[in-house]
């Protein structure tokens, strides 16, 4: 019997320990636990402050780029190095959430012929665990005038079977009657339609059957048909100018910059210049001695009355010598033409702009004229042409009757299109010409006054084919002028 009780007393103090021990492990485990909780914790929320500092980075470069649209180093490049750190960046909240902390920016421009997305990369962490930190990259860009397939700056006028994809805007009216695939704007609420007599109709409307209706005087008007089958995005009026005026600074700036990484040509003394492109990146630049004589246009009745149509636009390069052969495309791909410019010719992996505004570059004199094709050789993006003149871009009289043309289009204070070629008449040397077949556009338009490439009598292109150039949207031709602020492109945590 005392051996028994001895056995039981042993045995029941192991459980006591055994019992002991597991709770304590237990106790120890949850301990661990709360611990390694608690630091989690600790980590999410330094991962989350900071991911909020470095969002504030990228918030803060984009209200720089907004005061200065070329700023690409927060004015410390000096002895920094390429695309930064630039850096680091207090931070302090002002949200009443009492996190303070750093972040540093990394600043990618674009290429010097390139878009106009900007890459700005963000680190961000806080002052009370530094060693957590959050990377974001974004991409910013700020929309040009190509973003829009057609802008104007007068009453505009589309006919039926025009279509067209990629938005347009006009200072003025817009009547449209074929099919838009985007949006088409006006900054007008209602206009005076100068093709027809009437009330004031629609700051964008149409004649497609059933006519829109008349405004009912309301701001914005309350009785707007949606017409999908006509405006399949949709229409809006009145929306802000674009201003054509700004386009003044705009040059100045773009012939200092041909000046410092890309070609000036002086005036010619002779009629002009011819530049072809080839798929080398080089272009051959000839001077332009004479063209062909203006074209006279006479009509019978009492005697004959006759007059000259103006020879800048029925131009036909007669003769012409080399200026420099073979020149290759520059750096910053701005060719300024202090004269008129005949383009043609085709690219291949470049990325060019032309511009042709003589002396006094605020003036209306120089043209671009087109009579031969201007193309690209890739349709992804990495072919890219801008062509601005100071006053008209033309399609000439001598031009091929199939045409097409790659480019983003600007006429600063003039037109985009082709003058009025009559056939009527036997003497005009016109009449071989002033019908033609098919003019396509891959690219955009801008022109301060009326566009057209046809008349109502049947002259001019019959067939018109205005395709817009998506990849012009935030990827324009080398420092062609931009509308409007930078927005995000893509958000990146890394």
């Amino acid at each position: 019997m005392p051996t028994t009780l001895r056995s039981n007393r042993g045995s029941l103090l192991l459980v006591t320990l055994l019992t002991t021990a597991i709770l304590l492990a237990i106790l120890g485990g949850m301990a661990s636990v709360a611990v390694y909780q608690k630091k989690a914790v600790r980590q999410k929320v330094a991962e989350a402050q900071a991911l909020y500092v470095a969002e504030a980075g990228v918030n803060y470069y984009r209200w720089a780029l907004y005061h200065k649209k070329e700023e690409y180093c927060n004015e410390t490049c000096i002895g920094a190095p390429d695309y930064g750190p630039y850096g680091p960046y207090t931070y302090e909240d002002s949200s009443g959430q009492n996190i303070s902390g750093s972040y540093e920016l990394y600043i990618t421009p674009p290429p010097t012929n390139g878009s106009i997305i900007v890459t700005v990369r963000s680190i961000g962490w806080v002052n009370t665990n530094p060693n957590v930190k959050k990377t974001i990259e974004v991409k910013v860009g700020i929309p040009s005038w190509s973003t829009y397939s057609t802008l104007a700056n007068a009453n505009m006028r589309f006919g039926s079977g025009t279509e067209v994809w990629g938005p347009i805007h006009s200072n003025g009216g817009v009547r449209f009657d074929g099919i838009a695939h985007d949006i088409v704007s006006s900054a007008l609420l209602d206009y005076d339609d100068p093709d027809h007599s009437g009330p004031n109709e629609f700051g964008v409307h149409t004649h497609i059957s059933p006519i829109d209706p008349y405004p009912d005087g309301n701001n914005p008007p309350q009785n707007v048909p949606a017409r999908p089958d006509v405006f399949s995005a949709g229409r809006s009026f009145p929306l802000p100018v674009v201003s054509f005026d700004l386009l003044d600074t705009y040059v100045t700036d773009t012939l200092l910059k041909a000046e410092s990484n890309g070609i000036v040509l002086e005036n010619s003394g002779a009629e002009g210049y011819h530049i072809t492109f080839n798929t080398d990146d080089t272009m051959d630049i000839r001077t332009v001695t004479a063209v062909s004589p203006d074209c006279i246009y006479c009509l019978s009745g009492w005697g004959w009355w006759c007059w000259q149509w103006e020879s800048s636009h029925t131009d036909k390069i007669l003769s012409e010598v080399n200026y420099d052969m073979g020149t290759s495309t520059p750096p910053n791909g701005i060719v300024f033409v202090k004269d008129k410019v005949w383009v043609d010719g085709k690219i291949d992996t470049n990325r060019v702009t032309v511009l042709a505004f003589a002396e006094p570059i605020g003036g209306s004199i120089s043209d671009i004229i087109i009579n031969n094709d201007l193309t690209y050789t890739n349709y992804d993006g990495s072919d890219i042409l801008g062509l601005i003149a100071q006053h008209d871009i033309s399609v000439g009289l001598y031009s091929e009757d199939n045409l097409q043309i790659d480019a983003a289009l600007i006429a600063k204070e003039g037109r985009i299109g082709r003058n009025y070629f009559p056939k009527s008449n036997a003497n005009n040397c016109s009449k071989l010409y002033s019908e033609r077949n098919t003019i396509t556009i891959n690219g955009s338009l801008a022109t301060r006054n009326r566009y057209g490439f046809a008349w109502t009598d049947g002259t001019g292109y019959d067939t018109r084919n205005l395709n817009y150039d998506t990849n012009l949207t935030f990827d324009p031709p080398p420092h062609f002028p931009t509308t409007g602020e930078y927005t995000f492109i893509s958000w990146e945590e890394k």
